[in-house]
């Protein structure tokens, strides 16, 4: 598990950067719906601040580990549904951007989850 967090740390740094100057561009960007920016300029920093959370806090309460789950689940099905409307054609974009957001949240549950299992009943 100690390989499994140490790998997800770095991922997690490189993904907070990069989702926090993604934010920063998106900001100053033409066009695009407000969901569209809600995701980049919202969900995408709170998903990676979570991520990040989550391996540098790794002895939370086990409703802390689903809360995080959680909002790394609705960012990632987000960006999920983000790619398939580029890659229909609904929205403009780059759908393999949208995928490489939502690749480090979607490992992050993983992980997540194997905290949650290996807490036991105790809730600790």
């Amino acid at each position: 598990m100690s390989v499994f967090r140490i790998l997800l740390s770095i991922l997690a740094v490189f993904h907070a950067l990069f989702a926090g100057f993604t934010a920063l561009a998106g900001a100053f960007a033409n066009g695009g719906e407000i969901w569209e920016r809600l995701l980049l300029m919202l969900l995408h920093p709170l998903g990676a601040a979570g991520v990040l959370v989550l391996v540098l806090a790794p002895r939370l309460p086990r409703i802390a580990n689903f809360t995080i789950a959680a909002v790394v689940l609705v960012v990632v099905i987000a960006d999920l549904v983000l790619a398939q409307r580029i890659a229909a054609g609904a929205v403009k974009g780059d759908w393999e951007l949208a995928v490489v957001f939502s690749a480090v949240p979607a490992v992050s549950i993983v992980y997540a989850m194997c905290l949650v299992w290996t807490s036991g009943a105790t809730g600790e």
